[in-house]
């Protein structure tokens, strides 16, 4: 007897710090055109959501996609995180994609809709790893995309709902999110922010748990009683340790050799 067995794992994160705060090593929580990094993917995360591929997929999960047929219209955003590397470009942009991983990004170039900035912390001061978004909420290109009113908060609110109403999944990977909400990184009002729109200087700090499927052969030379009690115990351990929802703790697959 050989048994398949398909388990969802959790991938854990090795780093020691959530984010280090830039403002104290000469960097700032604003773009250097003054959109506030209203939202940080704790260095604690799964490692690899903390990657470009990553950050990218779990931004699928969310419902985001890369620029329409990637082009990217206007320049991109720059913010200096204290890391030490200064001034750098966004590493990623994501638009909301209305449901269409392909091309739904292009309706929310058009259209308007949720988007947010990637900067990474990785220079030599500060190397936490974490990641740095701006996010906001747009108008419609013919209304040259400014920032809706309260879109700051309405454009990390929106991220937040999705990654924390439940699981998420994209590409064979679920996510799950914590949030914690973080005051005083950021500047409470107008003042000094694009567009004159008020934030109210909360940061949401995200903590984002990876699972994915692997296939395990296993269980050679077990009886089929002695099996089931072992997937029962097993499937039973995850869910106590909460390391998955029961529903998608694991999927069994038996066939004889």
């Amino acid at each position: 007897m050989l048994s398949l067995v398909i388990l969802q794992l959790a991938v854990y994160a090795v780093a020691q710090v959530e984010y280090y705060d830039p403002r104290l090593t000469g960097g700032s929580m604003l773009t250097v055109q003054d959109e506030p990094l209203n939202i940080i993917v704790s260095a604690l995360s799964s490692p690899d959501a903390l990657t470009i591929r990553g950050i990218i997929n779990y931004g699928n999960a969310l419902g985001y996609g890369d620029d329409c047929l990637g082009i990217h219209l206007g320049g991109p955003q720059a913010a200096d995180l204290g890391d030490g590397n200064g001034i750098v470009n966004q590493t990623q942009m994501m638009r909301e994609d209305y449901g269409n991983t392909a091309i739904g990004t292009c309706l929310e170039t058009l259209e308007g809709g949720n988007h947010y900035r990637v900067f990474r912390q990785n220079g030599s001061l500060a190397d936490s790893g974490a990641l740095f978004l701006a996010a906001s909420k747009e108008d419609p290109i013919t209304q040259q995309h400014n920032i809706v009113p309260n879109g700051y908060n309405i454009g990390r609110d929106q991220v937040v709902a999705t990654a924390t109403g439940g699981i998420v999944s994209f590409s064979g990977v679920d996510y799950s999110t914590s949030v914690r909400y973080v005051s005083g990184l950021l500047p409470v009002g107008s003042d000094g922010i694009n567009h004159n729109i008020s934030i109210d200087g909360m940061t949401a700090v995200l903590t984002v748990s990876e699972y994915r499927f692997v296939d395990v052969l296993s269980f050679a030379g077990h009886s089929s009683s002695s099996q089931s009690r072992y997937d029962c115990q097993f499937r039973n351990r995850l869910q106590r340790l909460k390391l998955v929802r029961q529903s998608q703790c694991c999927i069994l697959r038996c066939r004889q050799r």
